[in-house]
């Protein structure tokens, strides 16, 4: 809408929206919406169906569909459709290369390509013309649902529309996240100011941001942080509402150079001022559930260079973005280096006990290559505990023969 259209209706409003004259143009229009907003999809997916109690809480629930592609598809567009809006918060998807075992769920941590999500408000995706997500044949798919009891039982059984390119397009969509699980929201407090960034290693060409926080939400902006240190606001919603969460995408992609930053701020109103606020006594951390918060901004890009004939040879950048995510959790001055000041929160917590270890240059911080390399050995202890004894980890050869005393890696 033009700025005068905008400013009569504005005004038409606050008059009282008055009726006019002359019959009434609606009135003799019926509109019914579409099943499928987009046309008849390539394909329909059932998300299983859960039936949520009337009261209570409900965990996260992440179900999965056997794959019915025989052959590899990239995916145009795709559209959520959900049944039950007022106990759906959100629907994510991704591409599983295994279908779980017996017991298992499709847990998100082994997710390749995203197929789509929703949230309250949300739409369809579509991708920009001639970029696609591939979607391989075989495997699985999967979802990570978070269902809301709203005081009635009900049987949820949403859908999941998928549109394909009848050709190879040339370029590859690929999608990230800049989040913060450290996050500690005083109680009594009306506003809370947060952040976490994410390095980019490689030129990329951003398209569209997706803010997502909880009932604690007051605001959240996006930037672009240059290596020469020109800082760029890409997104910004001064007044954050739980009940209209949608992608943001941007009339013309974005420049992400080398070496830059994707940094997300967020304010948080933990005060009676808040009239969403579950409970403004509470100090709230991150969790999944809606009573808790989150610092979440989903991010869609490029990688400058890759196309659908070349994709391999981009997975490091991929693994490269995502793997510095928790020290930009922690950085809070932005300097490329942890101090202990810095290590709060349960996450910075389980560093700052053994700051001394992980410091190895002596120096009194914690640098990136450092943190990456206790991050890597608490996983490693993580996965041999998990492990029955003598068995190898997940993935790792079987020993040729028995190690010599004081040998190994």
């Amino acid at each position: 809408m033009s700025s005068a259209q905008i400013k009569t209706l504005v005004h038409w409003v606050e008059a009282g929206a008055p009726r006019g004259t002359g019959a009434d143009p609606l009135a003799a229009k019926t509109f019914t919406a579409p099943e499928w907003p987009l046309g008849k999809p390539d394909l329909v997916l059932d998300v299983p169906a859960y039936t949520i109690p009337a009261n209570g809480i409900v965990d996260y629930q992440r179900p999965y569909v056997v794959n019915p592609l025989k052959e590899g598809k990239w995916l145009r567009a795709s559209t959520i459709k959900v049944v039950n809006r007022q106990t759906v918060h959100h629907i994510l998807t991704g591409y599983l290369a295994e279908v779980p075992g017996p017991g298992q769920v499709a847990n998100e941590s082994k997710w390749g390509t995203s197929l789509g999500g929703y949230a309250v408000g949300a739409e369809s995706f579509v991708e920009p013309a001639n970029t696609g997500a591939y979607i391989p044949p075989g495997g699985a798919i999967g979802f990570q649902v978070h269902y809301t009891p709203f005081g009635q039982q009900v049987t949820e059984h949403s859908q999941i529309a998928l549109y394909f390119y009848k050709d190879k397009p040339k370029y590859v969509m690929r999608n990230s996240v800049v989040l913060n699980a450290n996050i500690v929201i005083p109680a009594n407090k009306e506003s809370t100011e947060l952040q976490a960034y994410i390095d980019v290693p490689k030129e990329m060409m951003l398209y569209g941001a997706f803010p997502h926080a909880h009932y604690r939400g007051a605001s959240s902006q996006f930037f672009l942080i240059e290596p020469n240190g020109k800082k760029t606001l890409l997104v910004s919603l001064p007044h954050y509402d739980f009940n209209w969460q949608r992608e943001y995408n941007f009339v013309q992609p974005v420049k992400v150079p080398a070496g830059s930053k994707l940094l997300a701020i967020y304010t948080y109103d933990n005060s009676v001022r808040n009239p969403a606020n579950p409970d403004h006594n509470r100090v709230v951390p991150w969790g999944d559930q809606s009573f808790d918060e989150m610092l979440y901004t989903a991010f869609h890009y490029e990688w400058v260079g890759e196309t659908s004939d070349k994709m391999d040879e981009y997975k490091a950048f991929d693994k490269e973005l995502n793997d510095n995510r928790v020290f930009g959790m922690l950085d809070t001055k932005m300097n490329g280096k942890l101090d202990m000041s810095e290590l709060t929160g349960p996450i910075g917590k389980q560093f700052a006990d053994s700051f001394a270890k992980i410091d190895t240059d002596h120096d009194g911080f914690i640098e990136p290559n450092e943190l990456a390399a206790a991050q890597a050995n608490m996983q490693k202890r993580r996965q041999q505990a998990a492990q029955p004894q003598g068995q190898p980890a997940p993935g790792a050869p079987a020993p040729a023969a028995p190690e010599k005393s004081g040998g190994g890696q």
